[in-house]
Order: C-alpha cells, then structure tokens, then sequence
C-alpha cells in the first residue's frame, strides 16, 4: 500500500489544512447536487412543456414533398411593376456561387432579371452607393429575381447573398 502525505497550504498549519481540504470537497459535492437537481428540475419542465414524447418507431412521419411544391417568384405572380418607357431589360445568371459576367450596360430605370440557376437557395440583395441595402428575395433553384435600376442611380452597386456571403458583384451604373 502507497501512503501518500499531503502537502500542507502554505501559511495554514496541519489542522486547518485539513479543514481547507475538507471544505474544497464538501464544496464540490453541493456543485454535484446543484447540479443534479437543476438536471431533475428541467427533465420535469420539459415533460410538463411537452407531455408526450414520440421515438421514430411509435409514429408514421409525414410525407415531406417540398421537391415538388412550386413557389412562384414575384414575377410569376405579376407583382413586377411595369417596365419603365424606354426602359432594358436584362439577364443575369446565378450559377451556384458566382453571379455570371455580364455584357451589358445598365442605366437607370432598366430591370436586370437574375435566374437562379443552381440547385441551392439564395437570398440576394443589392447594396446602394450610400450604403442602404434592398433585399431582392429568396430565390429557389429555377426562381427568377429582378431589380430596377433607381432614377437617379449612379455609381457602384454590389450584388451579394445574405446566404453565401461569397456571392459577389459590382455594377457600376451611369448616366
């Protein structure tokens, strides 16, 4: 059998140290408790929350059919406004990170019309000159988005996705 002394607290003579060492495991012990019963208390919370409890083999899940839900962009359902007189309007692609290069020449009052066409979800929107930001929309694999160049735009516009923040586009716009 190994003995093992203990060292005593520096300044506390033999007794007190035993104390001290005493009091750290009866201190210990209560955290265990308190913990313990904080543990019982929110087991009893979440039954009274949620009184019944399901595992995957006592219910039938339901059939999830999101693939085949159509989700009409806002195009879709006509609540584009009307293309300005004299006004573009153009494409852009979104190909799964990346917004495509473009070949035209936005100017004020075009719609630039942005086609989604990777299979992830995005949520675009556009960051102005002075630093205010329109949300376009989220934007489902095969969703068409589009945006209206502002009356008075001039200067660098940004395109990005609040979702892959790694979408990235300037546009300057002149008069």
């Amino acid at each position: 059998m190994k003995v093992v002394a203990m060292k005593p607290i520096s300044g506390l003579s033999g007794r007190e140290a035993v104390h001290a060492n005493l009091a750290d495991a009866l201190h210990a012990d209560r955290a265990l408790r308190l913990q313990s019963c904080i543990v019982a208390l929110m087991a009893v919370m979440m039954l009274s929350v949620c009184p019944t409890a399901y595992s995957a083999t006592e219910h039938e899940s339901a059939a999830h059919d999101a693939f085949n839900k159509v989700y009409p962009s806002r195009a879709a359902q006509g609540v584009v406004s009307q293309l300005a007189p004299g006004a573009n309007i153009h494409k852009m692609t979104l190909s799964h990170h990346e917004l495509e290069a473009w070949s035209f020449v936005p100017k004020r009052k075009d719609r630039i019309e942005i086609e989604n066409r990777s299979n992830i979800t995005h949520a675009l929107y556009v960051t102005y000159p002075d630093g205010s930001v329109v949300n376009l929309e989220i934007q489902i694999p095969g969703d068409t988005v589009s945006w209206t160049v502002p009356d008075d735009a001039e200067g660098e516009y940004l395109f990005r996705c609040w979702i892959h923040p790694v979408i990235r586009a300037k546009m300057m716009i002149e008069d």
